[in-house]
């Protein structure tokens, strides 16, 4: 089952043009396609005629998108609007047109039944600060979503996957970690002292020594994460505020991102990763060096989520045991087996 009562990620905003994308979001085809007066358009992806996706059709003048096999054409409200050779339009001629939000870096559908609620749409306000900008980024996962959501929510896997970019020791080491649900939210804090600095935050930040190191995640059900990051000198505390120590004499290297993973089909997903920066406190290459770090990060998680799909899909019934450090994963599973049952009853 998946949760159709909320807001997804249907594309970066910048990848919406004039040329038809072909999604698949829930399971669901759905076209993508800018329209000449700047119009983000989400329909279903299927001619009412013979099934072609409209994807592989072309946006005419008018705004509408025109079918690649015998020429229909389909206004932005789904509505079939022109049949070559005849001009009688039959009744129900028309696709499914999907509200689509553009917002920050992201442009947001809703495929539910309801009426949906813009303010709804889970917010990021790093991407609309002024003067900020911002790197984001889509990767294809093999996976079902749930185990990306298990891997985003359990950071003792990154000295064993990730000792060349995030990874140390210290993460797993000692580490101060509280846990808790909030409704169909979980909050993970994590606080690790004096350790060794990861790969990528000792080329990035020039660290030397010892650092202190706080990760804080959120996770709102379905599928969607806010991190805040970062190490700082060992010598001086992990800020409250991730950005109040900027402004002292502290070496600190600490970022915002946004995370929302998007069930494609019950064994794959688009997994979309942003984030922001003030480049009066971060220049361009090294938040080129940042994004290319969390994007390289994520690739060595999708060989792992990948061979761990395969496996559960050999043996389904396989037993496994639960670790402390899968607390804030089988809090997000719970949320979502409660949210799966409410829309049943419903």
């Amino acid at each position: 089952m998946f949760l159709t009562e909320f807001w997804y990620i249907a594309a970066l905003r910048h990848e919406i043009d004039a040329t038809p994308k072909r999604r698949l979001i829930l399971g669901k085809p759905v076209v993508l396609y800018r329209a000449p007066d700047g119009a983000a358009v989400a329909l279903e992806d299927r001619c009412i005629h013979r099934e072609v996706p409209l994807s592989m059709g072309s946006v005419c003048a008018d705004g509408t998108l025109q079918c690649l096999y015998h020429g229909l054409r389909f206004d932005p409200a789904g509505a079939c609007v022109h049949i070559p050779e005849q001009t009688l339009i039959p009744a129900g001629a028309r696709v499914r047109a999907y509200t689509l939000i553009e917002r920050g870096e992201w442009a947001w559908i809703w495929l539910g039944d309801t009426p949906p609620d813009q303010a709804a749409i889970p917010p990021y306000p790093w991407f609309e600060r002024p003067g900020w900008r911002a790197r984001t980024g889509r990767l294809h996962v093999r996976a079902n979503y749930r185990l990306v959501v298990d891997n985003l929510l359990n950071m003792a896997h990154l000295p064993f996957v990730h000792p060349r970019t995030i990874g140390s020791e210290g993460v797993v080491r000692d580490a101060k970690v509280t846990t808790r649900r909030e409704g169909n939210k979980v909050r993970l804090s994590r606080r690790m002292y004096d350790i060794e600095p990861p790969p990528t935050y000792r080329q990035a930040g020039g660290f030397e020594g010892h650092v202190n190191r706080w990760q804080d995640i959120e996770f709102s059900a379905p599928g969607f994460f806010e991190f805040s990051t970062g190490v700082i000198d060992a010598a001086h505390p992990i800020p409250e505020d991730g950005e109040a120590a900027l402004a002292t004499n502290a070496r600190i290297l600490a970022r915002h991102t946004m995370h929302g993973v998007v069930p494609e089909t019950e064994r794959s997903v688009n997994y979309y990763v942003g984030f922001s920066y003030d480049p009066e406190r971060m220049d361009e290459s090294t938040a080129d060096f940042v994004y290319e770090s969390v994007f390289n990060t994520f690739m060595e998680d999708v060989a792992v989520l990948e061979a761990q799909q395969d496996n559960m899909e050999l043996v389904p019934d396989a037993p496994r045991i639960d670790i402390v450090s899968d607390v804030a994963g089988l809090h997000a599973m719970r949320v979502i087996a409660d949210l799966e049952r409410h829309q049943g009853a419903i």
